[in-house]
């Protein structure tokens, strides 16, 4: 059997013919909202056990204004297992998480059954393409007293300002790095044509996102923009695609799944966000080391949305409230690795002795987002996605 196969469903990509545009279905609600919630990842533990979790005057000030169940559509490393359980108990407020690969696939998604999802999480560009179409909500999240934890660039980033008002919650942050295991990548890489390399067939693991992995091949095939490409320069990264699929253990659904894969050396090279090499060391893994490519590379700074006629809604500011404290945020640091949005949790991992993982990390450099090419659907998209899948899902 094809290794790819698990990891390419035809229903996941072959359908999802971009964020612009005539846009297929993927099936119904509540199979996408049964999934359980992400466990800790493998070797990980928490690290800041005093920092506890929100205040006692949030949590009956979330329960005063609702409790119930709202639904969710995000990526595995936006939340935790016990944060929920946390908020469930103490806030009463549930989470039916789907799972959230790709952001096209999000946006097909929402497109589909409207406000049968309450929230979901979006990168970048994507974020005001939301908006465009109509699919989300444009508030005041310094409504929210939580928000004053935020950096105060991540309340004024101009892509997601509106004269209606905000478009999301900002959550994290990171350019998308190649990671390498140097017991058997013995000579230091430093572009995207490591990829390529036969020699390492069968040992690379890309997260499955078609328009990025798309984007990825551009950088290595010179094109100026990888999201706005000319019809030559689409064609040049369809073909580094193609050489580039022999190569593939395969394609991870999630960035746990990755660090996984590199734990277990099943994976020799693999992209990934800021952190990867201490999560996997965390998970006693070996040691790997990480590069930004010669030729540059993308990144993604994101938010959570407010899913427009969501049948849920009034849970959301709330769920905010608590969920986006200090105290969960810097935990969600330790356990998952990149740079989030919350100053506040940034001081936290200072107080507690982390301040130098925080720092090579950059989580005390937020500017840093609006140095990087950043996700988000373009003038290429459709075509993006039609190459990736005459690719991969043949």
């Amino acid at each position: 059997m094809d290794p790819l196969d698990s990891s390419l469903s035809r229903r996941r990509f072959l359908k999802a013919t971009a964020g612009v545009g005539g846009l297929v279905a993927f099936g119904g609600i509540a199979a996408a909202c049964s999934a359980p919630a992400a466990s800790t990842p493998a070797g990980s533990s928490a690290v800041l056990p005093s920092a506890g979790g929100p205040s006692a005057s949030v949590v009956a000030s979330a329960v005063a204004a609702a409790t119930g169940t709202f639904n969710w559509m995000t990526w595995s490393d936006h939340y935790y297992e016990e944060q929920l359980a946390d908020i469930s108990s103490g806030a009463q407020i549930k989470t039916s998480v789907s799972e959230l690969a790709d952001n096209s696939e999000g946006f097909t998604k929402v497109k589909e059954v409207g406000g049968q999802l309450d929230m979901i999480s979006g990168d970048a560009l994507w974020v005001p393409k939301y908006f465009e179409d109509g699919l989300i909500e444009a508030w005041d999240i310094n409504e929210l007293a939580v928000s004053k934890q935020l950096y105060s660039i991540a309340r004024e980033f101009q892509i997601w300002t509106k004269p209606e008002g905000y478009l999301g919650y900002p959550f994290g942050w990171s350019p998308v790095q190649l990671y390498y295991n140097p017991k058997f990548v013995t000579t230091a890489p430093d572009s995207w044509e490591v990829l390529l390399d036969p020699k390492y067939k069968g040992h690379i693991v890309v997260e499955n996102q078609p328009v990025e992995i798309v984007a990825y091949m551009a950088k290595l095939g010179g094109a100026v923009d990888p999201y706005n490409m000319t019809d030559a320069e689409l064609a040049t990264a369809k073909d580094l695609m193609t050489r580039l699929k022999p190569n593939l253990l395969k394609l991870t659904q999630q960035n746990t799944e990755t660090i996984s894969a590199l734990v277990s050396e099943e994976a020799w090279i693999a992209t990934g966000n800021l952190g990867a090499e201490e999560r996997v060391k965390e998970a006693k893994g070996p040691e790997i080391k990480g590069f930004t490519p010669k030729e540059g590379t993308v990144g993604w700074m994101d938010a959570e949305m407010l899913v427009k006629g969501g049948k849920n809604n009034a849970l959301l500011k709330p769920f905010l409230e608590v969920a986006e404290q200090a105290n969960y945020i810097a935990e969600n640091f330790i356990k998952y690795g990149r740079p989030l949005f919350n100053e506040e949790a940034y001081k936290l991992l200072v107080d507690k002795g982390h301040k130098d993982r925080a720092d090579r990390f950059l989580y005390n450099k937020p500017e840093t987002v609006l140095e990087m090419t950043l996700k988000g659907p373009g003038s290429s998209t459709q075509g993006a996605i039609a190459a990736f899948n005459e690719v991969f899902g043949a």
